[in-house]
């Protein structure tokens, strides 16, 4: 049998420099007032001075709904933070941070012997995100003594890949690999940890927060952060709705001179403020290197504007616009004029760069086409393909031969290196014994080819062989908008067009606008553009006025909140 056709070494060495970058941290020296003083009345007294200072050495001062956040959270009390971009969420979560552990609130972790991500010593509070990048984002901002408390929920929950025993339709003993967590009733969290920081709670399902909240055994402080203004998650109500209903809200809304300086922040809130931005206005709002706004010159069909929209990435990789590891494209659809076609497009120009093996892969009915190398999403897990090999199990139609010849629609181009997976390469006493082992609906369920993925996550390499595990496993260069919450890049590429006007809101473009940390680059119609900001998801003004928009919810759900 052949070896398995692996991602090239020097490859595989920058993922894991890039992997092992971006868990790197910088130390923010923080100075904390063991008497702060109490909150003032006026906006006159709104601003007192603290003894912290932020990364460039400078005093903070808070406001007044920053001093109550810190207030209300440093002394213990379960409390909701919101805010929209550049009103210093981070700000105040730091000060509360320091009174919890300046005032020995918290205490440290004692018992996490057993947990495989936290460590004794270490103070006890523990800030969770939905994603690896968000996580990161927060490290950045933590003391180095509670960097390594800042983890995924995934990770707190210790998930980890299980087989499953189940029993089909037709009372026939299946197994299957799912991600569970270790974490759970029986098996609860440590109880030294005093404080739970849930960031980008706006995100966080009501299903994922229940398993999290299960796994506590113990009384515990919550503190939700998170943006009102957002998408709700894909996956379920968010838990921020149902939260801001239950504890003390305090919302955070001045928007921070710095933070205006940055022509992202600027244009995320005046798409908050609901005023359109005339095509004659785009060339106002470029800043060079940090944001562009890029107009269609005419009207054209959804499947021009995608060929179009394509033939620029592929432009922009090979002018070194568009780096895959560092930076995103953005859409609102998956099909048409989508994240589909765009990731195939990406995907296939990259591979033939790298003059890498593509595979055409048999899962269930589907055909679908990866390369060692490949940037891809699990689960909705961040991951690299390792290799790709034969799957002796699989007895199914035959699949084309590997090559670096062969694109991402299964079309060969011309003779090259060629990967051959012949009958005569196969182990066919690892085949028969497969094939004996397995009844008609196990043998349907393998896929053609066994893919190994390193995932960014917990940097642990996964081997899926099964056609569910194929089906879980997309090309991510491009995500949709609702895909991307949680998540920030160095630069964003935001494609829109009027066929997307069904989903093109105002929370759809903030969130879309909000993922860029260095530069934004958008390509839209102003028609378009402007039907989003007209147009919200969540109706309301105010703080109250969007929680309206979740009570109806929780009478139905809330003995699942309670």
């Amino acid at each position: 049998m052949n070896k398995p056709t692996s991602i090239d070494p020097d490859r595989l060495a920058a993922i894991l420099a890039r992997l092992r970058n971006q868990n790197k941290v910088t130390h923010v020296t923080q100075l904390v007032n063991p008497n702060p003083p109490a909150v003032a009345e006026t906006k006159a007294e709104a601003e007192v001075e603290i003894h912290e200072t932020d990364k460039n050495g400078n005093t903070i001062v808070y406001n007044t709904k920053q001093q109550l956040a810190v207030d209300t959270g440093g002394r213990g009390d379960n409390c909701v933070i919101v805010g929209a971009a550049g009103t210093g969420k981070t700000t105040s979560q730091k000060g509360l941070v320091n009174r919890l552990i300046h005032n020995n609130i918290a205490g440290v972790l004692t018992d996490c012997e057993s947990h495989k991500h936290l460590r004794n010593g270490t103070p006890g509070i523990v800030i969770v995100a939905f994603t690896r990048r968000a996580v990161q984002n927060i490290r950045r901002n933590m003391p180095a003594d509670l960097q390594n408390n800042c983890i995924t929920i995934h990770k707190l929950l210790e998930y980890q890949p299980e087989s499953v025993e189940y029993t089909d339709e037709e009372g026939n003993e299946r197994s299957k690999m799912q991600f569970l967590p270790k974490r759970n009733k029986e098996n609860p969290l440590p109880r030294s940890i005093h404080t739970i920081i849930v960031e980008e709670s706006s995100m966080l399902g009501l299903d994922l927060y229940e398993q999290l909240r299960d796994a506590f055994g113990h009384q515990v402080q919550w503190i939700f952060l998170g943006d009102i203004q957002q998408l709700p998650p894909v996956f379920g109500p968010a838990i921020l709705g149902f939260k801001m209903l239950e504890y003390p809200v305090i919302e955070l809304t001045e928007v921070y001179r710095q933070a205006m300086d940055s022509p992202i922040i600027r244009l995320a809130h005046r798409i908050l403020s609901g005023t359109p931005i005339k095509g004659e206005e785009y060339p106002q709002w470029k800043v060079e290197g940090k944001l562009t706004l890029h107009p269609w010159k005419k009207k054209i069909k959804w499947e021009d504007a995608l060929n179009a929209a394509c033939l620029f990435t592929v432009q922009a990789i090979d002018n070194g616009l568009y780096d895959p590891d560092e930076d995103m494209i953005l859409c609102p659809f998956n099909k048409s004029f989508g994240t589909d076609e765009i990731n195939r497009k990406v995907a296939n120009h990259l591979a033939r760069k790298r003059n890498a093996v593509t595979f055409e892969i048999r899962a269930g009915y589907d055909l679908v086409y990866f390369s060692p190398g490949d940037k891809v999403l699990y689960d909705k897990e961040d991951a690299t393909i390792l290799s790709i090999e034969p799957n002796p199990g699989y007895t199914g139609k035959p699949t084309q031969p590997a090559t670096n010849t062969l694109d991402y629609w299964g079309c060969n181009g011309g003779s090259g290196t060629v990967v051959v997976e012949s009958e005569d390469d196969v182990d066919l006493d690892v085949l028969l014994a497969n094939v004996q082992s397995l009844d008609t609906g196990e043998r349907r369920k393998s896929s053609s080819h066994l893919v190994t993925i390193l995932m960014d996550n917990s940097d642990q390499p996964v081997k899926i062989d099964t056609v569910g595990g194929i089906n879980a496993l997309a090309l991510g260069y491009a995500l949709t908008v609702h895909k991307s919450q949680g998540s920030e890049w160095r630069k964003v590429f935001i494609y829109l067009h009027q066929s997307h006007n069904t989903m093109i809101q105002r929370e759809m473009l903030y969130t879309a606008v909000t993922r860029a940390k260095e530069e934004l680059y958008v390509i839209c119609e102003p028609e378009t553009f402007t039907q989003g900001i007209v147009n919200q998801r969540v109706k309301g003004n105010t703080i109250e006025e969007k929680a309206e928009h979740f009570k109806g919810k929780k009478v139905e759900l809330g003995k699942r909140v309670d």
